[in-house]
This record gives C-alpha cells, structure tokens and sequence, in this order.
C-alpha cells in the first residue's frame, strides 16, 4: 500500500476477519459511498467508490448509531487514523480493489478495447493509495437475507412433489385446473404470435407500411407493456448516404459560423469534433 511515507507492504489474510465481513455488509451499497458500476479489464461490471467517500461513511453519525448495536459487531471508530486502519483491515481480507480509471485515449489507444459510453472502463493496481480521489472496487457480494426462507421454500417444494400421491383428491384436481390453464396461456401466447405475424407479410403487400399488432410483444419491457400499444406502424429506417472525403470537407466548410473557411480551419473543425468530454463524478 502506497502512503505519503513511502510503500508499505500490507499482508493478505487467509481466512475474512468476521469484522471485516460486518464491516463490509455496513458499507456496501451505502448512499454516502455513491457508488457506480464501472467495467473492469473492460468486461466484467463492478462497483467502485473513491476512497474520501469510504472514510466520510465511517465517520459519519449513521455508522456511530449502527455501531451502538452490539448485533452489528461494528468496531468503534474515533477519527480518520482509525478509519484508514480499518480501509487497510477491509484491503487485507481481499474485500477490496484498488482501480484505475482509464480515460477515452488511454482505452482505445493504449488498450485497443471499445469504450463502453454508459460505464467506465477500469483496471487493477497493484498499490493501494490513501489519495483522497483514489478509486476502489468492491470484490464482495452482500449475502441475501432471504437466503434461508428460499431455502426452506426449496425443501418443502422438493418434498411436496415426492409425496403427490398422497395429496387429498381436491388438491389434485386443483393442481390439474391449474396446468391447464397454464397450458392454455402458453398457446394462447403462440398463437398470438403467429397470427401478428401472418397478420405483418399481408400488410407487406396491402399497405404503403407494414402493420404489426402488439408491436411490442417481443421487446425487453414488462408483461403488461408487452401488450401496449395494441398495434402500430413500422416506420421505414433511413439510409445514411455515403459520403466520400471530399463531401465531408464540403459539410464541415459549411459549418464554419464565419463564411470561408481555409484548410486550417477545416481541420481544427474536426479536431474539435473528436474532443471527448470527461465525465465528472459528484464530489
């Protein structure tokens, strides 16, 4: 770990520090920490903070409330000093991950990846710094506290199928209704489909725009939106024209606010147009 000091060498432990894990249960997913789903090596999504947010959370009047509760085996944590021993203690038991945001330049040219426009792209360090502005990434994952209901759930489902030929004649028969009408829905809903569909190829030839009912039957949203509206128009995608160098300096001479435009001024046209805006984070 990298200090004002100098670099100090932090060992791992080997087994999570029961602490650690209470600790990380508190700041995980805390509003003051603000996180934001970054993409490490450009791929796998993970959530990372900046470490003055860490220590602003573990300072703050919220944490000393949860700290009074013996249940939550918070440990009590007085100033900054003690909250940076404590981000050291969450970085020993591997629950934490010192990141690099990489810029737009850094990723396409250094990196030759794909800059992803809605997360950023992030990459691991090997020194962890207590720099204020530093990032950091969470390689925990919260355990889910209804983890032990599902659980139960799971069991008493499992056993209820091994004893179906036991259940009582009218739980039988309810079971029965039920798959049938379960059945019933699921033909219902191709049918559904192929009748949109025969009803498309007609309009292919019968009207100036292919017609679709649900049009939004297959698209990502919710089952009640699936079937809103109950038809609609396919609009015609346009075709972007091809345009070849010359055409392109022709369009970026008429840009120019100030009549003519020379060759210099055509280029610095385009150097502005590739500038890229850094996103900024809320302090």
């Amino acid at each position: 770990m990298a200090q004002p000091g100098g670099d100090v060498q932090v060992p791992i432990a080997q087994q999570k520090s029961p602490i650690a894990i209470n600790l990380a249960n508190y700041l995980k997913d805390n509003k003051i920490l603000k996180e934001r789903t970054g993409l490490l090596n450009n791929t796998d999504d993970i959530d990372f903070f900046r470490f003055k947010r860490l220590i602003r959370a573990l300072l703050s009047d919220d944490y000393k409330s949860k700290q009074q509760n013996p249940k939550n085996g918070l440990p009590l944590i007085a100033n900054e000093t003690e909250a940076q021993k404590i981000f050291i203690m969450l970085i020993q038991n591997q629950l934490l991950l010192p990141l690099q945001k990489l810029h737009f330049v850094e990723i396409k040219q250094h990196r030759g990846w794909k800059p992803n426009k809605t997360k950023p792209t992030l990459v691991r360090i090997e020194k962890a710094t207590l720099d204020a502005n530093a990032y950091f990434g969470w390689i925990y994952t919260k355990p889910n506290p209804y983890i032990l209901l599902y659980s139960i759930l799971a069991i008493v489902g499992v056993f209820s199928v091994i004893l179906f030929p036991l259940w009582p004649a009218f739980m039988k028969r309810g079971v029965w209704y039920l798959s049938m009408a379960a059945l019933g829905v699921i033909g219902l809903f191709f049918l559904t489909a192929i009748v949109r569909l025969i009803i498309y190829i007609i309009s292919l030839v019968a009207f100036p725009k292919p017609f679709w009912l649900f049009p939004n039957l297959f698209e990502d949203c919710g089952v009640i939106e699936s079937f809103q509206p109950l038809y609609g128009w396919e609009e015609p995608k346009k075709k972007k024209a091809k345009k070849g160098k010359k055409n392109e300096g022709a369009e970026s001479t008429k840009a120019e606010p100030t009549g003519a435009a020379t060759g210099s001024s055509v280029a610095q046209g385009n150097v502005t147009k590739r500038k890229v805006t850094l996103e900024e984070v809320d302090e």
